[in-house]
């Protein structure tokens, strides 16, 4: 290894694979470089890599379930792996496959690694350059949603990381796009859109319906945060209770797993369930500094979650072509701060997206 270099470290992480239902799918063990060590100009420049929007996603499934699309789902395996290494770095041997006789010695990178901060670029760059070649064009709205016009028909591509959503007329157009893939890629088929992003989907084709909702993300919730016993709750937020900011005086004691709620919670509002993101909104403000009140603020949009499990957003063509949007605000609603807070929703086909 030069002198002026530095070698980055790397540490193996394992993982439980899981089915919509919670059942374990397969153990993995990954090797991944340490890329918090890299330094930005020497091992690494650019790094910014796109994910789809979940509106994306929304509008898709909307168009599919108007126009009686098919919709299929592909994993890539190990993609990360298959992106170009541009720089010149350097890694520690990785724990069980030292080499005996040089101990000290260092890996150059032949490709890029899971955890180097230039990973998740390279990959969609790559992936971007093969459904370029395939004479797919980027939207303007979204750089991970590709879409190819012909004149017998038009498919639309969303990626979000290396988990593909093929949405088409014919299932012989789709098997045509995945063939393509698979002369550059290691891909997993997984045929129709049934599970994805911790989000199932459910669809009938005889009434023209697809059906979204993450029931077992939020059993799962329920029994890690202990609720899964509690009393049923209609309501997201208590419309009594008022949340309000530690007094600064106050010693902050993080004893709740606040955040990781918060998070949990915000991932289930922004992919299939709106009614929540007001109550979610609300807690998220408290992230900083949190008290008791808080922590049973959050807990109770959880309840209400585990209460309304079975509630989805549902895509049809009852409304075709048609999109409308709302929006409202409250004036001075922040009883810290005296903010105002604006909502917006917007309905394809007479889906909310």
């Amino acid at each position: 290894m030069p002198p002026s270099k530095k070698a980055v470290g790397c540490k193996w992480v394992f993982k439980i694979k899981r089915d919509p239902s919670g059942k374990i799918i397969k153990f993995k063990a990954r090797l991944v470089a340490k890329g918090f060590t890299q330094r930005p100009g020497i091992d690494c420049n650019e790094t910014f890599a796109p994910v789809a929007r979940k509106e994306s996603i929304n509008t898709v499934l909307a168009i599919a379930a108007a126009e009686d699309l098919e919709a299929e789902n592909v994993d890539v395996d190990t993609a990360f792996l298959d992106g170009e290494v541009e720089e010149e770095i350097y890694m520690d041997q990785p724990d069980g496959f030292e080499d005996e006789g040089s101990p000290k010695k260092k890996c150059l990178l032949q490709k890029v690694l899971y955890g180097t901060k230039q990973a998740a670029r390279q990959w969609n760059n790559k992936l971007s350059q093969q459904l370029d070649d395939q004479e797919f064009k980027s939207s303007a709205a979204d750089p991970c949603v590709f879409v190819r016009v012909t004149r017998e028909e038009y498919i639309i591509i969303v990626i979000y990381v290396d988990d593909l959503m093929i949405s088409c007329k014919t299932k012989e157009h789709i098997a045509s796009i995945k063939n393509s893939l698979m002369e550059d890629f290691s891909i997993k088929d997984l045929g129709d859109l049934k599970y994805c992003l911790r989000i199932e989907i459910h669809r009938k084709r005889e009434d023209g319906t697809i059906k979204m909702n993450q029931k077992a993300y939020i059993k799962r919730l329920s029994e890690k945060f202990g609720v899964e016993n509690c009393k049923d709750v209609h309501t997201p937020a208590d419309s009594n209770s008022k949340l309000i900011k530690m007094g600064q005086e106050e010693a902050f004691v993080p004893k709740y797993p606040y955040r990781e709620l918060v998070g949990a919670l915000m991932y289930i509002a922004t992919c299939t369930r709106p009614d929540i993101a007001h109550a979610v909104g609300e807690v998220a403000k408290f992230c900083e500094r949190y008290d008791k009140s808080h922590w049973t603020a959050a807990k109770r949009i959880l309840k209400y979650l585990k209460t309304t499990q079975d509630l989805s957003i549902v895509f049809s063509g009852i409304n075709k072509g048609e999109l409308i949007g709302f929006a409202d605000a409250n004036w001075a609603g922040d009883l810290d701060t005296w903010r105002s807070t604006t909502r917006y929703d917007f309905f394809l086909n007479g889906s909310v997206t």
